[in-house]
């Protein structure tokens, strides 16, 4: 079975003064023919899927994520079906003005997957 998933990164607003108002979408879509199942788990937190560097590329350390459920949550997705999640506030507020890439990381099993990298701005 070929299993293919894409992911895509939305940041809004990507210039702001507070970053606290910085929110983001990660979104996985089936790409191939057949059915996907994904652990929803890898995007439960912030600090789970997505990814932050300074101009430096150096890591913006976010919060830990919190204690898993004991029972590992998944959904499936049927081909060219997305799934959205969505973080508000993720961005911690002593975090200096500058300039950011973030993009969204998906880790389950033998999969690893990547968005590509999206502009932030810290004025």
């Amino acid at each position: 079975m070929n299993v293919r998933l894409a992911a895509a990164l939305a940041v809004r607003p990507s210039r702001t003064v507070k970053p606290e108002e910085v929110s983001v979408s990660c979104v996985l879509t089936n790409t191939s023919a057949e059915p996907v199942q994904i652990n929803l788990a890898s995007l439960s937190s912030p600090s789970l899927a997505l990814e932050i560097v300074d101009a430096n590329g150096e890591a913006v350390l976010l919060p830990p994520p919190p204690v898993p459920e004991a029972q590992s949550q998944s959904t499936t997705l049927h081909p060219n079906e997305r799934y959205e999640a969505e973080y508000v506030g993720f961005v911690p507020v002593w975090t200096p003005p500058g300039t950011y890439q973030v993009r969204c990381r998906y880790v389950a099993g033998e999969i690893t997957l990547y968005s590509d990298w999206e502009t932030l701005e810290l004025a």
